[in-house]
């Protein structure tokens, strides 16, 4: 809507002594003019709409960003179950650890009192075979003495 009034504009021209044709043709270029510079500026209609176009773009974007916490919640609940599950795992497994370092142990006390008990037999089975050969021994003795 413009606010130049082209038919005052001529009466006040024609008023100061201009002739009515020129008037007429000058009101009309300064309201072409008018207008063509006015098309350029936005009015309060485009502002209106571009608000409601912004309001309507803000709206989806809420609702979008609404999703994503909805998925950002979910993946932070699926991360606390997947951290759980491990630290169970970790401990299960530091328990396996633990019975499998307690199990060595024990077979390498077994080992050692095995290689120790392994030696006192060898010792007691020398010492018998010693015994035996002595016997055997005093045996021929007697028997070689005995045969002359």
């Amino acid at each position: 809507m413009s606010t130049f009034n082209s038919l005052s504009y001529a009466k006040q021209l024609i008023n100061a002594g201009v002739p009515s044709d020129q008037a007429e043709v000058h009101a009309l270029m300064l309201q072409s003019l008018y207008d063509e510079e006015h098309d350029k500026y936005a009015t309060k209609a485009d502002f209106l709409s571009l608000g409601h176009d912004v309001r309507a773009h803000i709206n989806k974007l809420e609702v979008k960003t609404d999703r994503l916490e909805g998925k950002t919640d979910h993946l932070e609940t699926k991360i606390v179950q997947v951290e759980t599950k491990i630290s169970a795992e970790i401990a299960d497994l530091k328990k396996t650890i633990y019975q499998c370092k307690d199990d060595f142990a024990e077979f390498r006390s077994a080992l050692t009192a095995l290689r120790t008990s392994h030696k006192y037999i060898i010792w007691i089975g020398g010492g018998v075979a010693t015994l035996c050969l002595s016997a055997f021994g005093l045996c021929i003795t007697m028997f070689l003495h005995a045969v002359k």
